[in-house]
């Protein structure tokens, strides 16, 4: 299950020694995530695991509400051992099958058989399209599914309704949850799966509200450093914790760029500079450092006051245990040369937190 947020940073030279700097920001959700447009999030969504050994024979029983009331003809579950998010190619997980399955029973939006759709991966019930009942809690079980054969990995339920009774068309309303063969965590009716995240200029200490999406760094100098800030909280009740990951690029305009810290180091002022770090910093003055009552904590490269640091991949933050809310502070720091050629710079920065239900 996870989350994630872009990040758009624009640059604007008015001459080869000052340039503005913008920075848009948007939060997408790994518990409620914005896959596509048309599709609204289902809620209360979960999944409960009857044994999770490798390739084990067991029931999957999976619960969610619908909240767009629509005709409703089929729905779709799609196994997926690399990805929740929708607009990324599925692959299947190694060892699983569906394709035996059965549904068993089925609660709140019913009339469903299992469909000719279903193969390895993808398990499809249809019906006549008909009226859904929305905000009902609707419960389906499969029996007979094979579990993937591989220890310790998650695996990624991409549930989608459509109108049409073949899976044809949009889907209407989706989401995703996940489980772990590693049998850490079994997600029943009494522990649903927890995770919050969320990013913004400034966001709540419990995620219940973020606030703008656009920062500026101003005029950019190479006699001084410019600088910024963004925000991100996150909580979660896996009992493996969190891992809070960036990918991205640094800023370009065309073939000439800001040059990313791939290594930790301090500003330098009149250098080619661009990187982050989660700590209130002096040099310059800018940050702060998390709060919360919660076990997350900066990543090596990305925790230490003064030094900066960014690399597309990196995982910036986690924690080990379940944790409460953080809130941390990201600073941001661009460093331009005298010879900085003009142009508009601009990069888009994916933040995303993984858990391991």
């Amino acid at each position: 299950m996870n989350r994630k947020s872009s990040l758009l940073l624009r640059i604007g030279f008015m001459n080869v020694a000052r340039a503005s700097l913008f920075v848009m920001l948007v939060s997408l959700f790994f518990i409620t995530p914005i896959f596509r447009a048309s599709a609204a999030d289902l809620q209360n969504r979960s999944v409960a695991v009857g044994t999770p050994e490798p390739s084990a024979t067991t029931n999957h029983v999976f619960q969610f509400r619908n909240p767009t009331a629509n005709v409703l003809g089929s729905i779709r579950l799609q196994y997926c051992g690399n990805s929740p998010l929708f607009n990324v190619a599925c692959v299947a997980p190694a060892g699983l099958n569906v394709s035996s399955a059965t549904l068993l029973s089925q609660v709140g939006n019913v009339g469903f058989a299992k469909d000719g759709l279903t193969d390895t991966s993808n398990f499809v019930i249809s019906r006549a399209p008909a009226g859904a009942l929305s905000g009902t809690l609707s419960t389906y079980t499969l029996s007979n599914v094979i579990n993937p054969s591989t220890a310790d990995v998650t695996v990624y339920v991409r549930i989608e309704l459509f109108a049409s009774a073949d899976t044809s068309g949009p889907a209407f309303d989706q989401g995703a949850i996940a489980f772990s063969t590693n049998g850490k965590f079994s997600v029943g009716a009494f522990v649903p799966p927890f995770l919050a995240f969320c990013v913004g200029v400034t966001v709540a200490s419990d995620c219940s509200s973020t606030s703008g999406s656009l920062v500026n760094f101003g005029e950019l100098s190479p006699n001084s450093t410019s600088s910024t800030t963004t925000q991100f909280a996150g909580a979660t009740n896996d009992p493996t914790g969190m891992q809070i990951f960036l990918n991205g690029q640094t800023m370009t305009s065309g073939n000439n760029v800001i040059n990313a810290l791939n290594s930790a180091a301090s500003s330098s002022v009149g250098s080619s500079q661009f990187g982050i770090n989660l700590r209130q910093n002096s040099q310059p003055s800018v940050g702060a450092n998390r709060t919360g009552l919660g076990s997350t904590n900066p990543d090596t490269g990305y925790g230490t006051s003064n030094q900066y640091k960014f690399n597309s991949g990196d995982r910036i933050a986690r924690s080990t245990l379940p944790t409460e809310y953080n809130v941390f502070t990201v600073s941001y720091i661009a460093n331009v040369p005298e010879d900085q050629p003009p142009g508009v710079y601009a990069t888009t920065l994916l933040y995303t937190a993984l858990v391991s239900f």
